[in-house]
């Protein structure tokens, strides 16, 4: 049985136009996204440079798992947003709390 929340979409505007995504697509997207963030701000803490190509720094299985472990909270952060109703003029990111760039 599906969740109401699966049902539901986001919309989301990307630099190729509008897009919308399911509740859970969106989710599991916000997911990834962290895990690059949190990879990125342990490699500038190690003073590691993620641009040279001689470093392998992607593991895949080590983010389905981050992603796994993540997504029912991701998911409950997602409709705690979508229930507050949040205006446009104060976006919060869901996943780190702080304002969003505009």
């Amino acid at each position: 049985m599906q969740s109401i929340l699966s049902k539901k979409y986001v919309t989301v505007e990307t630099k190729n136009g509008v897009r919308k995504l399911k509740a859970a697509e969106y989710a599991r997207w916000l997911c990834l996204i962290e895990a690059l963030d949190i990879v990125s701000k342990k490699a500038t803490h190690f003073k590691m440079d993620l641009q040279n190509k001689d470093v392998d720094w992607v593991k895949p299985l080590a983010f389905q798992k981050y992603i796994t472990e993540r997504y029912e909270s991701m998911i409950e952060e997602v409709s705690m947003n979508e229930a507050i109703n949040i205006s446009t003029k104060d976006k919060i990111c869901t996943t780190l709390l702080e304002p969003a760039l505009q």
